[in-house]
């Protein structure tokens, strides 16, 4: 027999149905040309069955919806079953978690820290779009490098984390957990609640979240400075403090045009009371006590313009904050005002305007208008401040490729180059600009090389500017002049007259893929930063006075008094930074054989491959992108009766669409495309659909036959399955026999893991998908090394420079030359565990070299938490009630109650840096009871 098809219904739904709406980040799902097989079909025996341009059934991969694809490859990918082993609460744990890949050691702490956000591909308006959805909700995540920042519209310092969320999916979760150190002293107590409902017309999230942390004073600790014992209990370690949050948010999906509309709204209330001892002569204790209300608002609108993707987004925080603060002589107190506006609006639009021999070129342009003030006022100023910036900024990002692997000067392998260039101006500082221009090699599919040069001009902050003055009394410092412990007064706030700062960097980096352990990469960076006109918050030590005197107040014999820790400028900073990470997860064991299939024999997992995967995704759709590709003709005529039942030109019922066939009628924002659906509808009704299912059935029954019966099998279906001799390859017909003969996932692949609308929770292997036959213990590891090489402060053209890594410390605290993070862990059939590790190195601040002064020799100190959990309905095997959906997590952080040793050069520990002081908390025990309904 010989099977080909005529009006293909497949090559509808799995080729020729993506390319309506252009989706030039986004994972590209174009139908080859006549003359070209599908891309990837030839290498991936795991890929799906569908049916080419040439109306015979092929092979071809997929891959979800809202992948990314970018020229740099994924520094880190999770699937859901890997985020399952995170034991997380909320997508802020699961970030947590992957942090270690998220962060960017080798940009010297450039771009705050935390990395850009997307959801399905997509930017959002700010993280308080989807910090406290469930885990459950999420597909898989993916983590980029630093150059993908760029074709989002921001600079090359912050790493890109895609969310890819399940398209349908619905909890209610609410949580509780209490916390304290083995010491006692204080504890900590938060409750939170969430609704999510995903759907194809949109989210709706709603959050509400309670914190409190009681008070922990020094004497609790048997803290005791000489002259001051009776005020031990009247210092405060630890802040009493509160806070209380209520977050809204909602998606919505316009099915006519194709956009969509996201709306967050949070409010959050804040308060803290921390104590700084006695007022002189009497049993008052001198409080300082904070309020802040904050108010926020975000959107982001998404959709297509011609022939650009674009996304525009508002982010309005409105905060209001006072402090109060004790006068030292008991006559009242002072207050400090604080009120910031912020209004941030950024548009990007992204298109591919123009096509080389090795690809298309792919635009991103951005243009973005801010809006920032800040009013303070304190009781001891003789005059309020009020600042106000404009900020009106556009750029352009070209990813160019030069060469294509396979293609155009395919013999140097991939090679693309990455220009950026913006220009901002400030009603402030004036006009900013910044560029940059990188290079992305490839010489093989599992090696990735870039450098990149980046030169900003960045201004300060307006808090760095305007923020109120802030004395905090009886802090106990070391004065490396003389050699012991006084108790002072800190002055912090903002300084108005801060310099815009000129960063000039490089940045070399590798990303390899092991060929040897499987979903394993490890990447290599190398930074070299030089900034001048260094915005900085200064610490305190004899290099610091030595260069700012001013900023040091001491009495006639002098004694310490002061030291004002206000924002300054310094003149040029120069930093070399090699950072190592390496990322792996998968399963611990061989795979199991699936149930018998209908009409065929036990499907076998493909070597290489988790159970809980499908090819070329990393995982996160057990049952949707396997199984649940290959449906019986039964199914095949509820599909088509789904189209051609519904009057044209009405919306046909999507939901008796398998995920996988459904995900790619949708848009890049999960709406679904009316030019897909017209295609959808032409092929799935025309007259030989019928015969279509009736050959791909016949086929099916041959290739799960046992003994498979190959005779009539199409020609490029057979190439497919043969090795280099010629003969048919085991191992690929396994793989082609798993993914044909499992009606079971097929029946599974409707609805998403989780509790999705009206379905089991349980469904596709439990509340995190997979195949429920696959026992395996699953693992996840993520480590980051970072070497700090150089780290120097110039203070002037030809005046001193001063080493940090030596000891002669400008701003902040004593720097190391090794820091070092880890996150592991592990999770079988319900039980889970999760060890976090941090590693700091030592270090040295310098002493003034006078009589009586004394260096400081930091030691190194290793952390781990450890936290187990247990999902009791999945281990107990209760799929309703109360334990359905519950977990029960301990956790136990600082396990070994390490705390980092400080002495002078005679081995003495400083009384400013007891152990206890450093880290009053030490060990912390906790429990967390999570239920989702």
């Amino acid at each position: 027999m010989h099977f080909t098809t005529h009006g293909s219904i497949l090559a509808l739904v799995a080729a020729s149905l993506a390319a309506a709406a252009p989706q030039p980040v986004m994972a590209h799902e174009t139908a080859p040309s006549q003359d070209e097989e599908p891309a990837g079909a030839q290498d991936d025996p795991q890929a799906e069955p569908v049916v080419d341009a040439a109306n015979t059934i092929v092979v071809t991969g997929t891959r979800l919806r809202g992948q990314l694809d970018v020229d740099q490859p994924p520094i880190a990918e999770f699937s859901e079953e890997d985020i399952a082993a995170f034991g997380a609460g909320s997508i802020a744990d699961v970030l947590e978690a992957i942090a270690p890949a998220t962060e960017s050691g080798a940009r010297g702490g450039r771009g705050g820290g935390r990395p850009v956000f997307l959801i399905n591909g997509i930017r959002v308006s700010s993280f308080r779009e989807f910090s406290n959805y469930p885990p459950e909700a999420i597909q898989k995540v993916e983590v980029f490098p630093e150059e993908v920042a760029q074709r989002f519209g921001y600079s090359a310092d912050q790493r890109v984390v895609n969310i890819i969320l399940k398209p349908n999916f619905k909890s209610v979760t609410a949580e509780v957990e209490y916390a304290q150190p083995t010491r006692g002293g204080f504890s900590r107590n938060e409750q939170e609640a969430t609704f999510l409902r995903i759907g194809e017309k949109g989210r709706l999230n709603f959050n509400v979240e309670f914190e409190d942390t009681t008070l922990l004073t020094e004497g609790e600790r048997g803290l005791t400075i000489e002259g001051r014992e009776d005020e031990a209990f009247f210092r405060s370690l630890i802040a009493d403090s509160m806070s209380a949050e209520a977050t809204a948010n909602y998606v919505r999906a316009f099915m006519d045009s194709g956009a969509s509309l996201s709306l967050n709204g949070t409010f959050n209330h804040s308060e803290s009371l921390s104590l700084s001892g006695l007022v002189p002569g009497t049993i008052d204790p001198i409080e300082r006590r904070s309020d802040t209300d904050t108010a926020s608002f975000g959107s982001t609108l998404s959709g297509v313009l011609g022939d650009w993707r674009s996304t525009f987004t508002a982010d309005a925080v409105v905060a209001d904050g006072q402090t109060q603060i004790d006068r030292r002589d008991g006559t009242g107190f002072d207050v400090a005002d604080s009120r910031t506006w912020s209004f941030v609006n950024k548009a990007t639009f992204i298109g591919n305007p123009l096509e080389l021999p090795a690809g298309e070129v792919t635009t991103t342009l951005d243009l973005g208008f801010d809006w920032r003030r800040i009013e303070s006022s304190d009781t001891r100023a003789d005059s309020d401040l009020e600042l106000t910036r404009r900020r009106l900024n556009g750029g352009v990002n070209l990813s160019v490729p030069i060469a294509e692997r396979d293609g155009f000067l395919g013999a140097i392998g991939g090679l693309s180059a990455n220009l950026t260039a913006g220009i901002q101006d400030l009603s402030d500082f004036g006009a900013l600009t910044n560029w940059s221009a990188g290079l992305t090699w490839s010489p093989t599919d599992n090696l990735s090389l870039t450098a990149t040069r980046i030169v900003r001009e960045v201004a300060p902050s307006l808090t760095e500017l305007g923020s109120p003055r802030i004395d905090e009394f009886n802090v106990p410092v070391f004065d490396y002049a003389r050699g012991d412990t006084e108790f002072v007064t800190l002055i912090t706030g903002g300084n108005p007259n801060l310099r815009a700062e000129t960063q000039k960097d490089w940045k070399v980096s590798a990303n390899y893929e092991l060929p040897f352990w499987e979903n394993t990469r490890v990447n290599v960076d190398y930074g070299i930063n030089r900034s001048s006109d260094v915005t900085s918050t200064p610490g305190f030590g004899a290099a610091f006075e030595q260069a700012f005197p001013d900023r040091v107040q001491r009495d006639g014999d002098g004694t310490l008094l002061a030291i004002d820790r206000r924002p300054l400028t310094l003149f040029e900073t120069r930093s070399r930074v090699l950072s190592f990470g390496i990322n792996t997860r998968g399963e611990i064991g061989k795979a199991p054989e699936l149930r018998e299939a209908r009409g065929g024999p036990p499907a076998r997992t493909a070597p290489g491959q988790s159970s809980g995967q499908s090819g070329g995704q990393g995982g996160g759709q057990a049952s949707g992108q396997g199984g649940g590709m290959m449906m019986d003709p039964a199914r095949m005529e509820a599909i088509r009766k789904a189209f051609c039942t519904v009057p044209e030109g009405e919306m046909p019922d999507l939901s008796q669409i398998p995920e996988p066939f459904r995900a790619r009628l949708l848009d890049a924002d999960g709406n679904p495309d009316p030019e897909k659906l017209a295609q959808a509808r032409s092929r799935f009704c025309e007259e030989q659909a019928e015969q279509t299912s009736e050959r791909f059935a016949a086929m099916r029954t041959a290739i799960c036959a046992d003994p498979p019966n190959l005779e009539g099998l199409p020609e490029q279906m057979l190439a497919r399955l043969k090795n280099e001799a010629g003969e048919i390859h085991s191992e690929k017909l396994a793989a082609l026999r798993a993914r044909m003969c499992s009606a079971e996932g097929a029946q599974a692949s409707g609805e998403s893991s989780g509790r999705s609308s009206g379905g089991s929770r349980r469904r596709g292997g439990g509340m995190f998908g997979g195949n429920p036959e696959d026992t395996r213990a699953r693992y996840f590891l993520s480590l980051n090394h970072n070497i700090t090489l150089e780290n120097e402060v110039l203070l002037s053209q030809g005046g001193p420079l001063f080493d940090q890594l030596d000891g002669d410390v400008l701003a902040g605290g004593a720097i190391p030359r090794h820091t070092a993070r880890l996150e592991g862990g592990i999770f079988k059939q319900g039980y889970g565990l999760r060890l976090s590790g941090n590693y700091i190195g030592e270090a040295r601040l310098n002493g003034s070299g006078l009589p009586g002064s004394s260096d400081l020799f930091y030691g190194d100190l290793a952390t781990f938490d450890i936290r187990v959990f247990a999902d009791l309905g999945q281990v107990l095997k209760k799929e309703e009630g109360w334990l359905d959906g519950f977990r029960v997590s301990f956790r136990i952080d600082n396990v070994f109650d390490a705390r980092r040793r400080v002495e002078d050069e005679t081995g003495v520990v400083p009384d400013a840096f007891q152990p206890f002081r450093i880290d009053p908390t030490g060990r912390y025990i906790g429990v967390d009871l999570r239920k989702a309904f």
